[in-house]
């Protein structure tokens, strides 16, 4: 009996190990074709001696890309110790141009790497006279547990200063299969404890699927804040349903990027959120004000309250001081949206929001807002993220999100 023992040990020991499996995330691709092109090469490497990996990859661009529904996937083989070139890979593997999204690469074993350059070809507007185009963003394949219900994406960086001249874009990846609601904070710490919070930013994210939005700091109305230490969190609203998270700090001049990666944090305790400064401040301090300040009716009025939603490229704003709104239960409201920007561009789109009753519109650029009108009830309270939905000039306005929220 003794011998079987040791003969079923030994048969157990000398058992190859079973690969198993894992989804390496690319969590941004992009081929986007316009006054500011970036295209995405990408390397798949299997690290095995041995052993030919299957890969699925799987390009989870916006749906409302030409192209993106269903979302395009390609199968492919790895020999031993392989790496495949994929330039520009929304086109060369996926065929989507002019998109941008996350790629998911499935396979059969864990020895699989992923590294990108997203980057823009040389001499391209809209670069200053002189600079030669920018040497790109190295962007990794993120393993499963790199995603986290709360992050935070430190080296953030804005407008000018002693050092250059920033603006700083944060995306999101939801990976899971179902919506979930992330919140990013944008913090300054301004020398003691708290730091300020510069603005709150609700991203509505389907499943599978993910946002950027451009220049942070100009879209929670702090475009002109002076900075090279801001710091930014993400929050799932669902603990359960982790988020992959970036940041991309460029340097307006050369327009060299840096990629930072969503690093794991813990949700703040209770209370701890301090206000929200008055937006467009060059130097911040806490006040009571909010980004987007509402006006709130001391008791239910008939007369509407005109709220003027613009339209530019690429943010939403609410009476020129936010993209967040605040509506209360029985108050009347006109919301005038319109276009903002010059004559002749392509044009924007307020997706809508049905629970609202609020329709989606077609603007046009100077053109006359279109009007909406709106009582809240009590219960359509809770916030309501919305879009842009033309793509016309290019994934810009796929990333134009703002929200309104109902409350008592």
């Amino acid at each position: 009996m003794k011998s079987i023992g040791r003969l079923v040990t030994i048969l157990v020991l000398a058992a190859p190990a079973a690969l198993s499996a894992d989804t390496v995330t690319l969590p941004v691709a992009a081929s986007v074709v316009g006054a500011a092109p970036f295209f995405s090469d990408v390397r798949v490497f299997n690290t095995s001696y041995t052993d030919v990996v299957n890969v699925t990859a799987t390009y989870r661009c916006n749906p409302a890309t030409a192209g993106c529904s269903p979302q395009p996937s390609k199968n492919f083989a790895l020999a031993p110790r392989e790496a495949k070139a994929f330039d520009n890979i929304c086109v060369s593997l996926f065929n989507v141009p002019n998109s941008l999204g996350a790629v998911e690469f499935s396979s059969n074993s864990t020895g699989l790497l992923v590294t990108s350059r997203l980057y823009s070809p040389a001499a391209s507007p809209p670069w200053p006279a002189g600079t030669v185009g920018s040497v790109g963003m190295f962007i990794p394949g993120l393993p499963s547990s790199a995603a986290q219900a709360v992050t935070v994406l430190t080296n953030l960086a804005n407008a000018g200063s002693a050092t250059g001249s920033f603006r700083t874009n944060i995306g999101v990846y939801n990976p899971n299969l179902t919506a979930v609601v992330a919140t990013i904070r944008l913090y300054e710490f301004e020398g003691s404890f708290p730091p300020v919070l510069l603005g709150v930013m609700p991203l509505n994210l389907g499943p599978q699927s993910g946002t950027q939005v451009s220049n942070i700091y100009k879209a929670v109305g702090f475009e002109t804040l002076q900075t090279t230490s801001g710091y930014a969190t993400v929050e799932s609203g669902d603990a359960s349903k982790p988020l992959f998270t970036y940041a991309a700090t460029a340097d307006n001049t050369t327009q060299d990027p840096v990629l930072v990666v969503g690093a794991a944090d813990v949700a703040a305790p209770a209370g701890f959120h301090p206000p929200t400064p008055t937006a467009g401040s060059a130097n911040p301090t806490p006040t009571p004000t909010v980004a987007a300040p509402t006006p709130t009716p001391t008791s239910t009025s008939s007369a509407p309250v005109v709220v003027n939603l613009v339209a530019t490229e690429f943010q939403w704003s609410f009476n020129g001081a936010g993209n967040i709104f605040t509506l209360h239960v029985g108050q009347a409201y006109e919301l005038h949206i319109s276009d903002g920007d010059r004559a002749g561009s392509p044009s924007h789109g307020f997706g809508g929001i049905p629970a609202l009753g609020l329709s989606r519109h077609t603007l046009t650029a100077c053109g006359p807002p279109i009007v909406e009108t709106i009582t809240p009830t009590p219960g359509q309270v809770g916030v309501f993220p919305f879009a842009c939905d033309q793509s016309s000039c290019g994934v810009g306005h796929n990333n134009m999100i703002a929200s309104i929220e109902i409350v008592p």
